[in-house]
Formats: C-alpha cells, structure tokens, sequence
C-alpha cells in the first residue's frame, strides 16, 4: 500500500513537472538550448520564485522551524531547476570559489553526525549550504533588468520586516514584539529582534551605497530611513556595532565624503523617528502611538527634504529639526526623559553574563572534543550562573564558536575557507558606475552580517542566511557567457548561411 502511494506521488510530481516544462517551453531532450528570449523569460522566472522563497522565509519566522523551511526549499529548487534549464551548468560554475569548500563542509556535517552517532543530525546544516550554492547559481544566470527586479524586491521585504517591527513595539502588535529586560523590542516577523536586526542592516546599507550613486533620490531616502527606523526599533547592539562596520566598509571603498551625505539624512530621519517610539519600549507604561507615528512622519519628512537640499543647507536644516524635535518632547512631557533612561540601563552597555557564560561554555566543549565536536545540533552549553544556578543554553550567540562546538576544528577550517573564498568572489566581482554603487553596497552589507554574525544565532534562520546570500549573487558576473551563447550564435549563423545559400 505505502509502495503503491509512493508511486502515484511520483506521478502526480512528474505530471507537474512535464506541465512546467511545456507551459514554459523548456528544451526537451532534442532541444538542450534555448533561444535568447526564452532564456531570459526562464531564467526571469527562476529569479521571481527565489524571491517568493526568501519572502516567504523572512515573512515566516525567518524558516526556523520545518513547517516553513520545507516550503521555501521547494521553492529554492524550483527556481535553481528553472535557473539550470535556461543555462545549463558550465565548467565556470565547477570552479565558482564558494561551491567546493561549501558542499564540503556539507558533508563535513553529514559525516561528523554519523561518526558520533547521530545519523541524520548534520542534514539540515547541509541543507543550508547546499540552498546558499544553489542561490548563488540561480542569481549568477540572471539578466541585469531581473537583478534589478531581485534587489528591489529584497528591499520592499526589508521595508516590510522593518514596519511590522515598528508596529510590534509602537502598538505593542501581536508577536511582532519581544519583552525582555523591562523593554519591549521589535522582533517583527522574523520573532527575535536580533535576527531582525541582521536583515535590516545589510538591506539598509544596500540602499546606502546607491543613495552614494543618487544622492538627490527621495525614494531611496524614504526607503534608507524606514529600514533604519526599524532597526532601531529592535534595539540590537550587535545591529548597531555592524551597521556602523558596514559603514566604514562602504566608506573606504566608494569614499567618506558622499557616504557620509547619502547616510546622514536617513541616519537622522530614523534617529527622530526613534526619539518618538522610546516612550512606547518601556513594559512598565503604556503604548504612545500616536506620538511614534508623529515621529516616524517627522523623520522621513526630515530625510526626503534633506535629500533635495544642497550640503550646507541641509546641514543646517537637520540640526534645527533634531533640536526642535527634542525641545518639543521635553517640553510637553511626552515620556522620553524616563523612557530613555529605562532603554539606556537596559541596552546602552556591554554586559551579558550569560552571553560569556554560553561562549565558555561553548570553548569548554571544543576543548573536549576538538576535531569533531559535540555534534551538528547537539552543542550541551551548562555553566554555573549566578546564585550557583545552572544555566543551559542552545545556542552560543556567535555563530564561529557554534560551529567549533558542534562540528570540531575541522568544521571550523572548512568554514573559514568558505568564507575567505565567498570574500575572493566578492572582490572579483567589483564594478564601476552604478553597478558599482551596488557592488559597494553589498561587500558593506556581507562585511556586516559576518560581524553581527559573531553575536548571535543568526545562521539558524535559515531565510536571513539565504537573504544576504542573494544579495551577493546579483552583483556576480555570469557564467562563461561566451560558451554559454555559442549554441545560439551558431544556430544563426546556420539560418544566415541557408539564406544567402537561398539567394
């Protein structure tokens, strides 16, 4: 009965396959090209249901848990088969930098679980690596117009994370909001401000590094400072530390001077929408949304006029409304005064006692066990905190020490080449012009998520991970465009020959 039922499933899939295929046009085995349109219409789409995929992640619980990861990788091998259809793979993807040390820590995790005993422990992490090679091919075949179509999309879902933040906390939304520490946090839709912060901030910094390109663009300063706005809502320090890396980073590479102009209006606008939305952070007083929607109008107001204006008048158009702003509050005793002092004891220091508890913790365990580690999934992190308590954690907030707890110094090596190599892609990846106004932006944007990735958990949702990877296959140059047209340019000049043969 189960051998029968498996059958028909596979019937029923090879059904929708066959109906994709023909409704699309894809080459059958007689056709293993396509022309240059429908190339471009395939590869288009593959482009489309990869950003289906990372919105339907970010949008549900940052894929954390199976009941959305296993849509969303469908939806990632859909597009990689579009993808593949279109162009199939060359030699060029072979050598790709990131895709040897990426599928071998893949089996590095596979094969660290069966030898501990726990088979089948390393397969999600292998997942993980295998959606973040399969996004990098995907991104790599697409035309300029459909990158552009990706990273537009990536920044309405970023848009979208940010303002469900925003509301967690101004109206105390739903489970769009976190309560620790006396605060209230936006955890948005992703359920934990830290990881929110960790798409917000490369997404944001994007927006930054073609703001460098067009500095007069309003959409871009509305669309910097809400990002900004709902970072700072989730009151992330390890999102504000990378921030201010990414920052440095698209400074030294498109200069300090038009970086600092293409950020200050935005970094502004959200610092007045903050100011309006502390009163609200507090769990001990109630919600003022009234006075955060003021604020939040306030700053894009601020960072759309400033972008209009030339530098010294904008200057002095900024000062004049942050001060007016903050006389204003003081004034009419809108609750900021306590409610900055709650946020500041709460969030402006560098204590976590159980953060040093759990990387101990974590060191203790590598010490242990130090080639293959506790095992994919299995890092056992118990100190003693205070009042002599065991504390037990999951996870050791920096993703480099969970990596060398669970899958050994070996696992740590192959990481760290994969990265170096991811890095070297970037680096040969850069341009001028407006593509390298993007290209700027999204080496700012990695260089960010590797620092916030030091602080927490963050690889552990699988769409944040998959999010920035895509943010680093639209600036990547296509694979061996000349071999991959050759079928096509021949097959014209075939035509071209039979016509002049005709004549």
């Amino acid at each position: 009965m189960f051998a029968a039922g498996a059958g028909q499933r596979r019937s029923r899939v090879a059904a929708t396959l066959k109906w994709i295929a023909e409704s699309l046009s894809l080459p059958g085995p007689a056709d293993a090209t396509l022309d240059g349109a429908s190339q471009r219409r395939t590869t288009g789409l593959a482009g489309l249901v990869l950003l289906v995929a990372v919105a339907a992640g970010l949008l549900g619980q940052g894929a954390y848990y199976p009941s959305v990861q296993r849509p969303v990788g469908v939806l990632v091998a859909a597009a990689t088969l579009l993808a593949l259809a279109a162009w199939p793979l060359t030699r060029g993807d072979a050598r790709l930098l990131p895709v040897v040390p990426a599928l071998a820590l893949a089996a590095w995790a596979v094969v660290d679980g069966a030898l501990l005993g726990m088979p089948g422990a390393g397969v999600r992490p292998a997942l993980l690596l295998l959606g973040v090679v399969a996004v990098l091919l995907v991104c790599r075949r697409l035309g300029q117009e459909d990158r552009e179509v990706l990273l537009i999309g990536v920044t309405g879902i970023g848009l979208a994370v940010a303002l469900a933040g925003w509301l967690g906390v101004a109206g105390r939304a739903g489970s769009w909001a976190f309560q620790a520490q006396g605060l209230w946090r936006a955890s948005s839709t992703l359920s934990y401000p830290n990881a929110t912060a960790a798409v917000l901030v490369p997404v944001a910094l994007l927006v930054l590094a073609r703001r460098v390109w067009l500095p007069r663009s309003v959409p871009l300063a509305l669309a910097a400072t809400g990002l900004l706005a709902g970072l700072g809502a989730t009151m992330s320090r390890a999102g504000a530390f990378a921030l201010a890396v990414g920052l440095v980073v698209l400074a030294g590479l498109r200069g300090p001077r038009v970086t600092a102009r293409a950020a200050v209006g935005p970094l502004a606008g959200a610092l007045v929408a903050l100011i309006c939305l502390v009163s609200s952070m507090p769990a001990a007083s109630p919600p003022r949304p009234a006075l955060a929607l003021a604020g939040l109008c306030a700053g894009l107001a601020l960072a759309a006029t400033v972008a209009r204006l030339k530098r010294w008048p904008a200057v002095a158009l900024l000062g004049g409304a942050l001060l007016a702003c903050l006389a204003a509050l003081l004034a009419t005793g809108g609750g900021v005064d306590g409610a900055a002092q709650t946020v500041a004891g709460a969030r402006i220091n560098l204590a976590s006692p159980d953060r040093t508890g759990a990387l101990h913790a974590a060191l203790r365990l590598v010490a242990q066990h130090p080639l293959t580690g506790a095992g994919p999934g299995h890092a056992d992190l118990r100190w003693k905190g205070q009042d002599n308590v065991t504390q037990l954690f999951a996870y050791v907030h920096n993703e480099y020490a969970q990596v060398a707890a669970e899958l050994g110094l070996v696992g740590l090596v192959l990481l760290a080449v994969l990265l170096g190599a991811l890095a070297r892609l970037l680096w040969s990846a850069r341009a001028t012009g407006p593509a390298g106004a993007g290209w700027a932006g999204v080496v700012a944007a990695a260089a960010a998520f590797a620092v916030h990735s030091g602080f927490d958990f963050v690889w552990h949702l699988p769409a944040v991970v998959l999010t920035v990877t895509l943010l680093a296959g639209a600036v990547l140059p296509p694979p061996d465009t000349a071999a991959a047209r050759k079928p096509h340019l021949t097959a014209q000049a075939k035509e071209t020959d039979e016509n002049q043969a005709a004549h």
